[in-house]
């Protein structure tokens, strides 16, 4: 009687599974990089989105209220007008701080359906919104709402509430001069008026107003673009106008600030303010206002002379987590891709309001 023999089962080899496994590495390492570039198109589309919210809702409150809301708060006639948002050196002041004073992102809050939040605000008292203050009762119910409409999907390091920051102009400190005032400015005693469409006499399309801000990484042991070194050089102090479109001043800025940042950097490199964009209710550098000092996502680190948080003077330059640029949204409510490589003139121009600068359409 024949046996029947066993058919045989064919399969693959160790040889052959491992030649398999390498052409799908090989298949996935190829394809990642499109992936992660279609991600980054989507986040950077939904950021897009957000400025132009924003700037919508600040066009809106111009037309509610006849002018922008500001950069920081002090005492004004401008709805709504926080009772403790003094200036420390203003002579009616008593133990005020620059961090009391309310941001234009509280301010345009009804603007951005947020209507239930501005409620919960209480204007008629300051605001303490670091964590290394205790928030004030009265505004605990608003200072951590998160929305997210004021936070960059692809800054995934940063800690805080907020990547979006209202622009200071060409300005060194929190002052807004008209030389180097920006579309949103700080409206002063005896000095800087509340902006308007109507001020921008450089045209709204060439008039940036609200540009990207990395957050603080809340982490001192490591610099993170967001984060800034306080206490740092005295050279920060005394400037010429400390307006750095003037040519006195941005000599200054190359000739002694920035080598000047740099150094100190290298020689303190834990002595770092990390808690940027913490918070979107308090209108100071810290939180919700940038400068045009340094170009966007700069090499140069961003320093101020003020010791502790910074708030007041330095750098707080435009930063993304996007290549190659920083979004913004301009004075007309377009939002465009600023390039790394934009020069400092064409930078400074379209940070100034009035600066009767003539711009190439390529220019930035």
């Amino acid at each position: 009687m024949r046996s029947r023999s066993r058919p045989t089962r064919s399969g693959f080899t160790l040889i052959e599974l491992l030649v398999v496994i390498a052409i799908i590495g090989v298949l996935i390492a190829l394809l990642l990089p499109a992936v992660q570039a279609a991600r980054e198109a989507a986040r950077r589309s939904q950021c897009v989105n957000n400025l132009k919210q924003i700037a919508l809702a600040i066009h809106n409150y111009e037309s509610a209220n006849g002018s922008f809301p500001w950069t920081q708060g002090t005492v004004s006639g401008v709805y709504p007008q926080p009772t403790t948002g003094l200036v420390p050196w203003d002579p009616t002041s008593v133990g005020q701080n620059e961090w009391t004073n309310f941001s234009a992102h509280a301010l345009i809050l009804p603007q951005m359906e947020q209507q239930p939040v501005f409620n919960s605000i209480n204007f008629s008292f300051g605001v303490y919104a670091f964590p290394v203050w205790q928030d004030d009762i009265v505004q605990k119910t608003a200072v951590r709402v998160v929305i997210k409409s004021f936070l960059c999907p692809s800054d995934t390091i940063g800690s805080g509430l907020n990547n979006y920051r209202v622009s200071n102009g060409t300005n060194w400190d929190w002052w807004s001069r008209n030389a180097g005032a920006g579309a949103i400015t700080r409206p002063q005693p005896g000095g800087q008026q509340i902006g308007t469409v109507a001020g921008i006499l450089d045209g709204t399309s060439n008039t940036l107003m609200v540009s990207e801000r990395n957050r603080g990484d809340n982490d001192s042991s490591v610099y993170n673009p967001g984060d800034v070194y306080v206490n740092g050089p005295a050279s920060g102090w005394g400037i010429p106008t400390y307006v750095m479109s003037n040519p006195a001043d941005f000599q200054v800025l190359q000739n002694k600030l920035i080598p000047d940042c740099v150094a100190y950097a290298k020689q303190n490199p834990t002595k770092t303010w990390d808690f940027g964009g913490d918070t979107w209710i308090v209108g100071d550098y810290c939180s919700t206002t940038m400068n045009f000092n340094l170009t966007p996502n700069s090499k140069v680190p961003d320093c101020s002379p003020w010791d502790g948080v910074g708030a007041g003077i330095g750098f707080y330059s435009a930063r993304s987590r996007h290549p190659g640029g920083v979004n913004a949204a301009f004075a007309d409510g377009s939002v465009k891709f600023i390039k790394d490589s934009v020069a400092y003139q064409p930078w400074y121009a379209i940070g100034t309001r009035a600066g009767s600068e003539t711009l190439s359409s390529d220019a930035y």
